[in-house]
């Protein structure tokens, strides 16, 4: 069952408090427990949370909804990644962490960001299945990503271009005012284009140590949602091929007793897709044989499966931002050392 983080749904409250509507109220009448809203690590369905989008807009009769609720977005919206994107060196380190680690805040956001030339696209979707959600729910996403982006860099960020797939709204003044740039609408996709050097500015409150820590924090609680769902069961059939080199598609079906088809079909289902799965495993691994000092980076590559220490270092650079060998260093100093022994001898 796909999930979103209470968070979340606390930014819609807000934004339904400021509409002077009784969201309580609103909430117990669409099945949503109003007493979770102070879990941060409580999870709505997302049957709940599209409930939710639905009345909240008829409730406040307000097709622009979405956008008030982008301006309840901080960095407790997004856990333990909102945390991290605020501590980040630069807005591009803060992206790339919003992409990586996004399935943490709901299961079904899609979120992808790179490079287009000298300039950086961030595109969004909601996978849910056949119940699509209300376009608001998009709104929020990409407004909301610029409002944080904004916050954490303590200036305006002005994008290029914006893309929505919904058609354009009776007034769109309100888009104006947020993204003061072009917006499209009846596109293919959801996304903003940053220029290449907004991106790139330095964060005044950045603290990469400290946001490698969270990066940690992140990949344990990825991981975690993935227990007792068939995903699992992959991880554990990839964990068994690791050492063997590059996990295969159709070695990990053979092992789980089943196609190649019906694996990527029962992983597209959890939203998510092989590559995805053994990433997040060898990301989580990377984590723990690094800090033993016993292994070296050749070492660990052959552990996770990759056919050079390059590769796995350029792997890990794409998954935080660091070398192997700088992450090593900096947990080390982070890390309390053991204090030698008084010697207790006469």
């Amino acid at each position: 069952m796909q999930t979103g983080l209470s968070a979340w749904v606390f930014a819609i409250v807000r934004a339904l408090q400021d509409a002077g509507i009784d969201h309580e109220e609103l909430l117990r009448r669409i099945g949503m427990r109003p007493e979770k809203l102070g879990d941060l690590d409580y999870r709505y369905s997302q049957d709940q949370l599209t409930n939710l989008w639905i009345a909240a807009v008829a409730e406040t009769k307000d097709e622009n909804f979405g956008l008030k609720v982008a301006r309840h977005i901080r960095p407790s919206t997004f856990h333990v990644v909102g945390y991290a994107m605020s501590c980040s060196a630069t807005l591009k380190r803060a992206a790339e962490r919003f992409a990586h680690s996004a399935r943490l805040i709901s299961d079904a956001a899609s979120v992808s960001f790179g490079p287009v030339g000298e300039n950086y696209l961030l595109q969004v979707d909601l996978n849910t299945g056949t119940r699509q959600p209300i376009y608001q729910t998009l709104d929020t996403i990409l407004a909301g990503f610029l409002m944080l982006c904004e916050w954490i860099l303590t200036a305006p960020v002005i994008p290029l271009e914006v893309k929505f797939k919904h058609s354009k709204p009776a007034n769109d003044q309100a888009y104006q005012d947020i993204f003061r740039c072009k917006i499209l609408y009846d596109e293919p996709e959801n996304s903003i284009l940053f220029a290449g050097a907004d991106l790139e500015q330095q964060v005044p409150s950045a603290n990469e140590e400290l946001a490698r820590l969270l990066d940690e924090m992140a990949a344990q609680h990825l991981a975690f949602r993935f227990n007792n769902r068939f995903s699992s069961k992959v991880r554990d059939a990839l964990l068994g091929q690791l050492p063997n080199g590059e996990p295969s598609k159709k070695e990990t079906a053979r092992v789980l007793g089943m196609t190649e088809r019906t694996l990527l079909r029962r992983l597209r289902d959890e939203n998510t897709n092989f590559q995805e799965l053994l990433d997040r495993l060898r990301e989580k691994l990377a984590f723990d044989y690094l800090r033993r000092p016993d292994l070296t980076t050749e070492k660990i590559g052959y552990f996770l499966g990759f056919s050079s220490s390059s590769a796995f270092s350029r792997a890990f650079v794409r998954w935080t931002g660091q070398r192997p060998s700088e992450w090593r260093e900096s947990k080390a100093r982070l890390e309390p050392q053991p204090q030698p022994q008084p010697n207790t001898l006469d």
